[in-house]
């Protein structure tokens, strides 16, 4: 094998992704994580926060979506999973590492990677702090990071 052939490739979400088919429905998202910005879809009816988004409102038939900013990058674990078998060559050197699930408040909740701890540190109830992670000009990941240094 060359160079070339031995190179990891970090799975992203991409437009041109088969699990990530609807770019366009999330572009709001990625742009507001580019600003360190959280931004999820409100019900024009109910004001009631929707994530994942959405292309009609849940909570009221008929009614019309728009984007918001969440107002706050932190929230507190609402569960979580440690990873300790990597099913992608990518994080083979990353294991383990935890996934959160991360409630912001009203409703919203947030699946990332810790980040600044040692994931078997994690627990439920913990305050976290979003951290965007530039990873190229179209993607900025929110990664999830303790606020008290994961004590």
């Amino acid at each position: 094998m060359n160079q070339v052939e031995m190179q990891i490739i970090r799975p992203l979400p991409n437009r041109d992704s088969d699990w990530s088919r609807d770019w366009n429905l999330y572009k709001p998202f990625w742009e507001g994580t580019k600003e360190g910005k959280l931004l999820v879809q409100e019900c024009t009816a109910t004001e009631k926060k929707i994530w994942p988004p959405r292309f009609l409102s849940p909570h009221e038939p008929g009614a019309e979506v728009r984007w918001v900013e969440v107002g706050r990058t932190r929230g507190v674990i609402y569960t979580f999973n440690i990873v300790h078998r990597s099913f992608y060559p990518y994080f083979n050197d990353q294991v383990p590492y935890a996934l959160v699930v991360v409630d912001v408040g009203d409703g919203v909740r947030f699946l990332g990677n810790t980040v600044g701890m040692d994931p078997t540190k994690v627990k439920i109830g913990m305050e976290m702090e979003a951290v965007f992670e530039k990873v190229d000009d179209e993607v900025t990941l929110v990664q999830w990071k303790p606020v008290n240094g994961g004590y």
